[in-house]
């Protein structure tokens, strides 16, 4: 029994290790190949997937060596790959350790299954919560994106840990199970796109279910150590593995719609993913580890595939959205649930340790503990002009293609603006690490005022910021005019010093025909502009005093920016700025698309560009006042 609890918690710290290394490999693919260097999506496929793969050389290394120095080799590399993504500062570094990390990471699943399906069973269960743990120390955002001394003492804590458990678990040989039983293995890819992408996404479970984002961390982590119980009462029974393949499923098919639905079915969804895992890993009685490293490679990429299927229909025209790929991979993760529960034999008692786990309980503490810290604030303005933001955060990525959320707050504390409104804002996801901005950023600048619209799916959009008290706050989507993206804006009137003012935060569509942008992009873009602002005028319905804020990527002088000119809007760049106003991209800003409109009963005191690295835009802010 020792053997089986430092076995599993062996595969718990490789699992948080590696998990948190692959989901900063899949944003520095987007971020730092494509941004920034300019990689073609379809072009990442094969950067994406090598790594994945490359962990099948692992395994065949154990047979030419024993499992125990195969061990020792994935555990050096795993946990050196995962310092030096830690302590160094540079995003070709950090991208190439992280694929390092993640082919070790998964090149060791296999071996571990060698030390007993328990390992496997409650190491990953107990990693998820661990995982899950640790985020909600730093308030969603993972050990990888936090410099300092603190975060690097805790990485290698847990490297040094996991060597530790290496060199003393017993090792009883190679082990695994048979060809056909190991299919469901490959469950394992959908299986940690649905925990990934929704279940343990604090940010999306607070959008659904309302509920405020530290209380969710808790919820997350408690359901969590539920599930490991459940798993170790009722994984080996065919039809509780039957229901938990179903109540995982549909959390994440229905995982943008009623916020009441969504919130029983995630209180379900969690506690039961414990039992399906339980049921999906298959009895280790064979001594060959080949079908398990096949088939467990094969489920880490199709991990990968998933997430890039989910992603790629905001870049071209595939025949299918990102819901629909979201409810593909979800039934995906059934049909392999399903299959274990006609398959697998009962799983003995006492094969998931608990006494570990317990340990663990000290994690619905940790998301009260931010290790950020509010910020120190300025004192609003009470009377007076008001300062106003737009600012396109880009997720928090910088023009070096590293997420820097300290870098965006300071640059919005700095500026001394006290209404801020935000476009592409990420409350999740696979792209930014399952980081919650909008919580972030409210601890880390103390504002009380906070609201978040997520327009493409339910974690990405638009939000306002205010130092003032915010009334009722409208929500439209607006038309996609057949373009991939749900665009969106969010206003709220603002009780400033100076009276109410209705603010709204918007973001307008890019991109429509690649090859007509480039040509003309004002023409491309026209059509689709033409019925987003119709929407916005429409709603604003000439109310006085406001002010119009966003990205509206579309040019001083291009029609539809003069339409918003038509309709009574006054550019505040235009009245008082100086000098080109360009705000995009950073690095070498060519275009003002970037812009801070309000109505004629207002007036422009100052506006200014705030020229920071932390995102591809620079931000606006304009002085307004009525007097």
């Amino acid at each position: 029994m020792r053997g089986a609890r430092l076995g599993a918690l062996l595969t718990a710290l490789v699992f948080v290790l590696g998990m948190e290394m692959a989901r900063f490999h899949f944003g520095s693919l987007g971020w730092y190949q494509r941004d920034t260097l300019g990689v073609g999506a379809l072009d990442l496929i094969p950067l994406a997937i090598a790594p994945f793969l490359a962990g099948i050389l692992l395994p065949a290394l154990s047979r030419l060596i024993t499992l125990r120095y195969t061990l020792g080799v994935g555990v050096v590399l795993l946990a050196g790959a995962r310092i030096a993504n830690q302590v160094v500062d540079d995003p070709a570094v950090d991208h190439w350790t992280s694929g390092l990390a993640v082919a070790a990471f998964v090149g060791l699943l296999p071996l571990l299954l060698s030390l007993g399906r328990e390992a496997l069973v409650g190491g990953v269960l107990m990693g998820i919560t661990l995982d899950s743990a640790m985020k909600g120390l730093g308030s969603s955002l993972d050990l990888a994106y936090r410099p300092g001394a603190a975060p690097l003492a805790a990485t290698i804590a847990v490297c040094v840990a996991v060597g530790f458990l290496m060199v003393t678990v017993p090792i009883p040989g190679r082990a695994g199970p048979r060809w056909a039983p190991a299919i469901t293995l490959i469950g394992l890819g959908p299986y940690l796109f649905v925990q990934y992408l929704v279940l343990q996404s604090p940010g999306w479970v607070s959008e659904l279910t309302t509920a405020p984002a530290g209380l969710v961390m808790i919820g997350i982590t408690a359901l969590n150590l539920l599930g490991i119980w459940l798993a170790r009462q009722y994984g080996g029974l065919r039809s509780m593995v039957a229901l938990a393949a179903v109540l995982v499923t549909l959390p994440a098919v229905f995982a943008d719609g009623s916020s009441a639905v969504f919130s029983v079915l995630v209180l379900l969804g969690i506690p039961a993913a414990g039992i399906l895992w339980a049921g999906m890993v298959p009895d280790t009685p064979g001594t060959a580890v080949t079908p398990a490293a096949v088939t467990l490679t094969a489920g880490a990429v199709l991990f990968l595939i998933i997430g890039f299927a989910y992603y790629l229909p905001l870049d071209m025209d595939l025949g299918f959205t990102q819901a629909q790929a979201r409810i593909a991979g979800a039934l995906m993760l059934l049909g392999f649930g399903l299959a274990a529960a006609a398959a697998h034999r009962l799983l003995p008692p006492d094969s998931v340790p608990v006494g570990i786990p317990v340990l663990t309980s000290m994690a619905l503490v940790l998301p009260l503990v931010g290790l950020l810290g509010a910020g120190s604030l300025p004192a609003a303005r009470e009377t007076g002009p008001v300062r106003y933001m737009s600012y396109n955060l880009h997720q928090a990525f910088g023009t070096s293609g590293e997420m820097d959320v300290e870098a965006i707050a300071q640059v919005i504390l700095d500026s001394g603006a006290t209404v801020v409104g935000l476009q592409e804002v990420a409350r999740g996801g696979l792209l930014n690490a399952n980081t919650d901005l909008i919580h972030l950023l409210g601890d880390r600048l103390g504002w009380e005022h906070v609201v978040f619209f997520g327009t493409t799916d339910p974690v990405w959009g638009n939000a306002i910021l205010s130092r003032y008290p915010l009334g009722e706050v409208d929500r439209q989507l607006l038309p996609k005019v057949g373009t991939p993206y749900q665009r969106g804006y969010l206003a709220a009137p603002v009780a400033t010093p100076e009276g109410e003012v209705l603010f709204i935060s918007t973001h307008l569509q890019h991109i429509n025909d690649p090859d007509a942008n480039e040509e003309d992009p004002e023409a491309d873009l026209y059509p689709v502009h033409h019925e987003q602002l119709a929407v916005i005028i429409e709603e604003w319905g000439g109310r006085q005093p406001a002010v119009l804020v966003g990205d509206l990527n579309a040019e001083p002088g291009w029609r539809q920016v003069e339409e918003l000119l038509e309709a009574g809007w006054v550019d505040a760049w235009a009245e008082a700025g100086s000098g080109d106003g360009f705000t995009s991209g950073a690095a070498d800003p060519q275009h003002r698309i970037d812009y801070v409109f309000h109505t004629p009963d207002l007036t422009t005191v100052e506006v200014a560009v705030v020229e920071a690295q932390a995102s591809d835009h620079f931000a606006v802010i304009a002085d307004l006042t009525g007097e």
